[in-house]
């Protein structure tokens, strides 16, 4: 038995000799006693390749090796080797029983020599079960990086006989496998809400590789879910942190290319780097975008690693399109035009809104544009808003933030543009919205056009009220009057107008109306000509190059006169019209009536009067209109004496001179009356008696004057003023109010220094001297509202006044000392002073109402103001209007003694 083991080692070492000298010629088979266990490989070799980042896989190292024996049916134990290029601590040879084929085969391993030992406990194992336990065996390298050089893999067994087996080997390539880089993100989606900073997108991102300390490149790029305006970044604030590591974006991508040249950034910092990327976006429109990392080597690209950002919407608003259109008012305040009626509202985060400006950011005009707000009070919440007007932007605002979306949605859509300029400038105005949400968040700012047109400002012609009178010649020749010398015109947007028109449009009567105007003033009138038709009532008024003002014009068409050349005219009213034209639009037409007056008869107050010789009687002549007005002309009438031996007259005071009988003729204007005067001699049978001579005219009943007089004294009315008490005309002040003549005011004052209207002063005559009237008095243009409206027209009546000769009366205007003596002198009969010296220097016989003051003053019922001067342009005063009046009732003896 020892001889037979030591032939068996001999025949080993033998074998082995051979295997290794002279493989190549010999198979390991060629010495094997023909008894012995043989192992045959197969041929070729195995090819192992690392793994990529993960475990490598081990591969079998000959699945079609072969176990013979000759001698036993079963093998004791084997032995797998690497017998070339071991390398410790990468190579492993690995062994697993499937628990079925392979008997009860077990292995060990040794790391240190690279030997793998497989057994039999009790050699029970069959060769087939060897066979399929040895083609089993794997070979794995566990380096990252492998040594890549062939390993040489031998196997040897001893069977149950204790046959120790030839050895047969099997090579196994050996290739590294880069490896790939890796990058990965935390978990978890990153918010951020539209419109605001960036956000950063993971500040948690590692990058590792596992054979190689440094990256070449990364990219950070926006996959599903990318919005046009959607960004991401990078910007290397550091180089400890991040190397050299740059980064570009591109925009129509949404991909972000991170490079380090050369390579030579660390893998912390490309961590670094990756975990400070940052996302933004300008884009409306929400929802999640999926962010993917991959990182490369130079030779491989990672796996993308993603990460979800979730945009959320902030408060977004939207225009509409298109643009809102103001144009500005003409003559009125312009229409505000709601700037954008479809606007929308939305937001992703909160459902209230704190805030919302409205502003003019596109050609702004300080001190015209006006953005405006109103509460409907149903709609919109607690939203309010302001102005400024300096800047041109409206502040809405919700207390508490509590108004809605769709409450500030309405809101907004009524926020209206005006322009307070009457012309306004035309650029087109740009309006920004924006807001802030009840969570602090801003909108985004969304903008509409607002256009804006000018208007040209029609010129407006404004006529006085109240109709003007025209009076036909009661002197033959007929006077023109003014049509209208209260026009007035206005044009917003011109300082000059180009023409005019003034037309007869009412009751035109050609041959009789002539309008016209006479440009007698440059200054006045400007450059302005007129040409009237007297075809169709029109005068055409120009101004050439349109040079002409505003106020020369509005001078012109008040200085157009009304004249009817008629002798007979036509008395239906005229309608007048006035139109003007600034060059582009013709003004509004505005029409003034034309009463016109012609003179229809005279009548005197007696036709027959009988009068002694060396005597005096008066008449009145009045003179009777078409309009059945009346008027005292007796101081206008011509008068005529048949035979001026029997009787003479003057201002209708008829003296008789001798016995006889005459006709006296009273001519006014085209009417004539006679009157029948008889003169008788004086008797001369007894002493002659003259009557008495008169003192009022005969429109002042002396019997009513009395009773007036007796019952206001009789009712012992008494007053007493604060500031009369020292006053010179005390004493008259206290008679005139006993007698109801005149009032203080309530406070408790007279005032008598105060100046006294021609309406005031004809009410204290009236009331002073009882004058009334059966119907109604004449009427002036401007009495017809007045307070004084009866007490002028029963004084109108009489002929004490006349007004003006445009038929106005001017109530309200205050009355002048020598007006004041012009009234008295038709109440009171003066008597004539001619021939003696002016009383008063300030009083020129030019002047005129020279004789009636000189009379006046003859008669002591009227003073001068020291230094021989009257001052009769002076207003008159309540005391002096009052003492005047007393004087003149007192020149009637039983009146007089009535008031001592």
């Amino acid at each position: 038995m020892k001889n037979l083991s030591r032939k068996s080692m001999f025949l080993l070492i033998l074998a082995m000799i051979f295997q290794l000298g002279l493989g190549n010629y010999l198979t390991p088979s060629t010495f094997a006693a023909a008894a012995d266990p043989v192992i045959t490989a197969t041929p070729g070799s195995a090819s192992f390749v690392a793994g990529d980042n993960t475990a490598s896989t081990p591969v079998i190292i000959d699945s079609g090796l072969t176990v013979t024996d000759g001698v036993s049916t079963t093998l004791e134990s084997a032995t797998v080797a690497i017998t070339g290029n071991f390398h410790a601590g990468e190579d492993v040879l690995g062994f697993f029983n499937d628990g079925a084929t392979m008997g009860n085969i077990s292995a060990s391993y040794n790391a240190a020599t690279g030997l793998l030992t497989l057994t039999s406990a009790g050699a029970t194992a069959t060769l087939a079960q060897w066979q399929s336990a040895l083609r089993s065996v794997t070979y794995t390298n566990t380096a990252i990086w492998p040594n890549t050089a062939t390993r040489t893999i031998s196997f040897s067994a001893i069977d149950g006989a204790s046959n120790t087996s030839n050895t047969t080997t099997r090579t196994v390539t050996v290739t590294a496998t880069d490896q790939t880089p890796i990058v990965t993100v935390t978990g978890g989606t990153t918010a951020y809400i539209s419109g605001t900073s960036a956000v950063t997108i993971d500040p948690g991102v590692t990058v590792s590789d596992l054979d190689n300390t440094t990256l070449s490149s990364a990219t950070v790029s926006i996959g599903a879910g990318y919005k046009s305006g959607d960004t991401i970044l990078f910007i290397n604030t550091s180089s400890v942190l991040y190397g050299n590591i740059v980064a570009s974006y591109n925009t129509a991508t949404g991909v972000l290319t991170l490079v380090s040249a050369g390579a030579t950034a660390t893998l912390a910092q490309w961590s670094n780097a990756l975990s400070t990327v940052t996302f933004s976006t300008g884009s409306t429109t929400t929802g999640n975008r999926t962010i993917s990392y991959t990182v490369s080597d130079g030779a491989k690209t990672s796996a993308a690693s993603t990460k979800t950002v979730n945009v959320i919407g902030p408060p977004n608003l939207t225009a509409s399109s298109g643009s809102a259109s103001f144009v500005a008012g003409d003559n009125t305040p312009s229409t505000p035009v709601v700037i954008d009626s479809g606007l929308t509202v939305t937001d992703g985060i909160s459902a209230t809104l704190a805030s919302a400006s409205v502003a003019i950011t596109g050609n702004f005009q300080s001190g015209e544009d006006v953005l405006a707000f109103t509460n409907d009070g149903a709609t919109m919440g607690n939203i309010t808003a302001s102005y400024n007007a300096a800047t041109g932007v409206l502040k809405l605002t919700s207390a508490g933030a509590t108004a809605t979306l769709a409450q500030w949605q309405s809101a907004l859509r009524s926020v209206a543009y005006t322009d307070t300029a009457i012309t306004p400038n035309t650029a087109t105005r740009a309006i920004s919205f924006s807001a802030i949400d009840g969570a602090g968040n801003s909108s985004n700012t969304t903008t509409r056009a607002v256009t804006v047109a000018a208007t040209n400002q029609t010129p407006v012609v404004s006529v006085s009220s109240g109709p003007v009178i025209f009076r036909t010649g009661d002197l033959l020749t007929s006077t023109p009057v003014a049509i209208d010398s209260g026009l007035t015109i206005n044009d917003l947007d011109n300082a000059t107008l180009a023409s005019a028109t003034v037309a007869i449009t009412g009751n035109f009567q050609s041959g009789e109306d002539v309008l016209a105007f006479a440009n007698d003033n440059a200054s006045a009138y400007g450059n302005i000509t007129a040409s009237y038709s007297s075809a169709s009532g029109e005068l055409t008024m120009t101004s050439a190059g349109a040079a002409a003002t505003l106020s020369q014009w509005q001078n012109a068409l008040r200085a157009v006169t009304y004249n009817n050349i008629a002798a007979n005219p036509d008395t239906a009213a005229r309608t007048i019209s006035f139109t003007v034209n600034d060059g582009t639009s013709n003004s509004n037409r505005v029409t003034k009536s034309m009463t016109l007056i012609a003179l229809s008869s005279l009548s005197a107050s007696t036709n027959a009067i009988s009068v002694l010789a060396g005597q005096t009687e008066t008449t009145a002549i009045t003179a009777k209109y078409s309009d059945l007005t009346q008027a005292d002309v007796t101081s206008n009438v011509s008068w005529s004496v048949q035979n001026s031996a029997i009787a003479s007259v003057s201002h209708g005071t008829i003296t008789g001179l001798q016995a006889g009988s005459t006709v006296i003729t009273a001519v006014y204007g085209t009417r004539s009356i006679d009157i029948n005067v008889t003169v008788s001699s004086v008797s001369i049978s007894g002493p002659v008696t003259n009557p008495a001579a008169k003192i009022f005219y005969d429109f002042v009943s002396m019997d009513r004057l009395k009773a007036s007089i007796q019952n206001a004294l009789n009712a012992g009315n008494s007053a007493s003023f604060q500031d009369t008490a020292s006053h010179w005309a005390s004493k008259d002040l206290s008679l005139g109010t006993k007698l109801g003549i005149i009032n203080g005011y309530p406070d408790g004052s007279f005032r008598p220094d105060a100046s006294v209207t021609r309406a005031e002063f004809s009410t204290l005559v009236v009331k002073a001297f009882a004058l009334r009237l059966e119907n109604g008095g004449k009427e002036f243009e401007d009495t017809q509202t007045s307070w004084a409206r009866d007490s002028i027209g029963i004084l109108a009546y009489y002929g004490v006044i006349s007004g003006y000769p445009d038929g106005t009366f001017h109530p309200d205007q205050k009355i002048t000392r020598a007006e004041m003596v012009a009234i008295l002198s038709k109440i009171l009969i003066l008597q004539s002073n001619s021939g003696e010296a002016n009383t008063f220097i300030d009083v020129t016989p030019q002047y005129w109402a020279n004789t009636m003051i000189e009379e006046a003053a003859a008669a002591g019922i009227i003073q001068g103001k020291g230094e021989n001067r009257f001052a009769p342009n002076d207003n008159l005063t309540r005391a002096e209007a009052l003492t005047v009046i007393l004087r003149v009732m007192k020149k009637d003896p039983v009146i007089s003694g009535l008031l001592v």
